[in-house]
């Protein structure tokens, strides 16, 4: 893979971007809920409409990206890395995931799941192993690409590129991914696990300059997330000695090798950047 120049919106119109793709995405999933809620919806139907809010959040950049005769690869970053960096990513998901386990034993006593999450999961788990494989696809798949392609893809580049500097590169994704995930904003554990998460992935993207490597890593861990909807067994772990010793120090062997490893790159920098013209003349500035 070749190195290919990378074009970025300005900052304020990769803002407006990010805040109208998750505001359709949101729209056209409420929408087709309260539809399909007074015609006796089946569950396919629902993880259809799952699928099909995901999807929604392209709308915005195709259109834009249109109008402006570019194409989504010009604007999504994929600096070669070396494949050692892509084994390197997986050790580091599969330790922060067991960091995740360790984290909600030990939080769990102070706060527990509300009852509108327990509902969640219990719907999440209903379904022939057709609406579940579906579940999984929307999940794993789609939402990692469509998600990663907006909020480390086009939103923190812009803000990367124009500011020179990791903090607002990293802080503002951060913030937009959050307030995305609605349903986490009100229980704390699961607030400060998608914040985490979404710093993670930025730092992988300042390090790599790959898109496909958060991409990869949010794919993996909301893999995780739906193991408990196949594995029974994990509502019998409370204690930390339940979990197991050794899984402990695994994940944090694993975590570890990962954070020095990535921590030793330098910032990741493409060379040929080019600023997306904005539409209003006044907008126009270096970036």
């Amino acid at each position: 893979m070749t190195q290919k120049p990378l074009h970025i919106f300005v900052q304020r119109e990769a803002l407006l971007l990010a805040g109208a793709s998750m505001f359709l995405g949101l729209f056209v999933s409420l929408m087709f809920q309260s539809i399909s809620a007074g015609s006796g919806e089946s569950i396919l139907v629902d993880r259809l409409i799952i699928l099909l809010g995901e999807c929604a959040i392209l709308i915005p950049p195709y259109f834009i990206l249109k109008q402006r005769g570019l194409t989504l690869r010009q604007v999504i970053p994929l600096k070669p890395i070396a494949p050692i960096t892509w084994m390197m990513a997986l050790v580091m998901v599969v330790g922060a995931i067991g960091l995740v386990s360790v984290f909600e034993i030990l939080i769990l006593p102070f706060f527990p799941i509300p009852d509108f999450l327990k509902d969640l999961e219990t719907n999440l788990s209903q379904g022939s192993f057709f609406d579940l494989l579906l579940l999984i696809i929307a999940g794993s798949l789609v939402a990692p690409v469509v998600e990663e392609l907006i909020f480390r893809g086009i939103l923190q580049q812009s803000l990367f590129y124009r500011y020179g500097s990791l903090l607002p590169a990293m802080i503002v994704p951060t913030v937009i991914f959050a307030l995305f995930h609605v349903a986490y904003l009100f229980y704390l554990p699961a607030l400060i696990e998608l914040v985490l998460l979404a710093l993670l992935l930025a730092w992988l993207m300042v390090k790599t300059g790959n898109l496909l490597v958060p991409v990869l890593v949010h794919g993996v861990f909301n893999l995780s997330s739906f193991s408990g909807l196949f594995i029974t067994d994990l509502e019998e772990v409370n204690t930390l000695a339940d979990l197991g010793w050794i899984w402990i120090i695994l994940s944090v062997l694993l975590a570890g090798a990962g954070g020095v490893y990535f921590n030793n790159m330098p910032v990741a920098v493409i060379d040929d950047v080019f600023l997306i013209p904005p539409i209003r003349k006044e907008d126009q500035h270096d970036v």
